[in-house]
């Protein structure tokens, strides 16, 4: 396992080595013996120092708003160097179709119906039930306990109340909000039910927006870096872009004036910014020669949102909130320098892979998690499917889906099915021939993966939304800091 296993020095110190000088040139020898031993092993430890991690989250991102994914209307350069110089894997998938549940998927390393988390926590910390169930064990506690600092900042959006901040779920620093969303540039404190106006949390303290969030989110990403340069680190920066609002610097909205829908070209302003600062934080890596010992994932936590008026999905059926392809078909890429050579895979894989493959390549207790390591299958060492099948679910199973290795995908999308849709993705990736009534044999097979995987699963959990809106303001967040 890389990084678990710390090597011997290649010079062995015998006894018979260490004999008593009878004259200078023994005494010399004796000396340098000494001094390389003792450098020996601590020296062997610095090469083997475990690799750090940095997670970097899109919101809402549309699959097809990256130069590398087919974007023409602007440009991400920094992204696509990544998917460039990485391994980009075409059949990746968040675990949700929406923002909190995928989140906990993340968090938890492995599926969010296991603890009933299907939907949305509230978005307002006037509501204080609905979190991250305290029984999982988040990625930051898991990597935390073999030796790592943890830090995340941006978006939370799993619970208020107290035992569910971050700080207390295994990270060593926070800075953002714990809501599902926020306004880009400024904070009000007077406006009590708009939660996307609520003062930023800075480990355990009140903060201002100061310029533009997405900055500011950088910032103390590289901040981080700065003073965590010499531990192995774990590092999510869980990017609120560009989930609306729409908001931009107005020079990036200007500089795009070929695109003409207002709220696409502000979207489109907001995508570049966060290429931007994506490529401060790789250079900043590179600055503090961390490069070659820093694994990055980059993805998106579900698709775009308003496919074909804001976001573009293309070629995938739909968006956000949906299970067709278009609402969690997402970009996803892997890149180590010196370790995962260039290329495609192109296997589903998921997001609980991410965070099997932290834990397990830090050396932490993977127990419960159910993902799959993806780094052999990064370096090309494994080239079969990490999955026989990947699995959706919303509202306990009124909305589903299941994908086999080979992209056969039977649906059933919404609340309004007659039956499900079965699709082969491989052959149809805009999911417009429904294959159900012509192959019923793969319909069955894919219907009883489903329930076998469906009966592990606990009742879907509803959020118990708690109306308190006449709380004076400095009790907004009382006890949850």
């Amino acid at each position: 396992m890389i990084g678990s296993d710390i090597p011997l020095p290649t010079r062995k110190c015998y006894a018979a080595d260490m004999i008593v000088p009878r004259n200078y040139i023994q005494l010399l020898i004796v000396l340098y013996l000494l001094l390389f031993c003792g450098m020996a092993l601590p020296l062997a430890y610095g090469a083997q120092q475990k690799p750090n991690i940095v997670l970097i989250l899109a919101d809402d991102l549309g699959y097809q708003d990256l130069g590398y994914t087919g974007a023409t209307e602007f440009k991400t350069p920094h992204i696509d160097k990544l998917a460039a110089t990485g391994m980009v894997f075409t059949q990746g998938y968040a675990n949700h179709s929406f923002c909190a549940p995928t989140r906990a998927a993340l968090m938890a390393g492995r599926y969010q119906q296991r603890f009933g988390f299907e939907t949305n926590t509230p978005s307002s910390a006037a509501f204080k039930r609905g979190g991250l169930p305290k029984s999982e064990v988040t990625v930051a506690t898991r990597l935390k306990q073999v030796g790592y600092r943890t830090g995340l900042v941006g978006k939370w959006h799993l619970g208020y109340r107290s035992d569910y901040h971050p700080l207390n779920r295994g990270f060593d620093y926070f800075f953002g909000h714990l809501g599902g969303g926020h306004d880009y540039f400024r904070v009000d404190s007077t406006e009590f039910e708009q939660s996307y106006l609520h003062p930023l949390i800075d480990n355990k303290s009140y903060s201002n927006v100061e310029g533009y969030l997405t900055h500011q989110f950088t910032d103390r990403a590289l901040g981080f870096i700065d003073e965590n340069k010499e531990k192995p680190f774990f590092l999510f920066v869980s990017y609120n872009a560009p989930h609306a609002p729409w908001q931009a610097p107005q020079e990036t909205i200007d500089s795009l004036s070929n695109i003409e829908d207002p709220h696409r070209r502000a979207y489109a302003a907001m995508i570049v910014e966060m290429d931007r600062d994506i490529g401060r934080i790789v250079s900043h890596l590179a600055k503090h020669d961390l490069s070659e010992n820093t694994l990055i994932f980059f993805l998106s936590d579900n698709g775009g949102d308003k496919p074909g008026k804001v976001a573009s999905n293309a070629p995938f059926r739909a968006g956000k909130g949906e299970l067709y392809e278009g609402g969690i078909h997402v970009p996803f890429i892997a890149n180590w320098p010196g370790k995962i050579k260039p290329g495609t895979f192109d296997y589903p894989v998921t997001g609980i892979d991410i965070t099997q493959t932290a834990v397990e390549m830090a050396g932490g207790d993977t127990n419960l998690m159910e993902g799959e390591n993806l780094l052999p299958y990064a370096t090309g060492e494994k080239t079969d499917a990490p999955h026989d099948y990947i699995f959706f679910r919303r509202r306990g199973g009124v909305v589903w889906a299941v994908i086999d290795k080979e992209g056969k995908k039977l649906i059933v999308p919404s609340w309004e099915s007659k039956q499900a849709e079965l699709y082969d993705l491989k052959q149809d990736v805009s999911e417009s021939n429904d294959l159900f009534v012509s192959e019923p044999e793969e319909a069955a097979r894919l219907q009883k993966a489903f329930n076998d995987w469906n009966a592990k699963n606990a009742p879907y959990g509803e959020i118990d939304f708690i109306n308190t809106y006449q709380v004076p303001m400095e009790k907004l967040n009382e006890g949850n800091l």
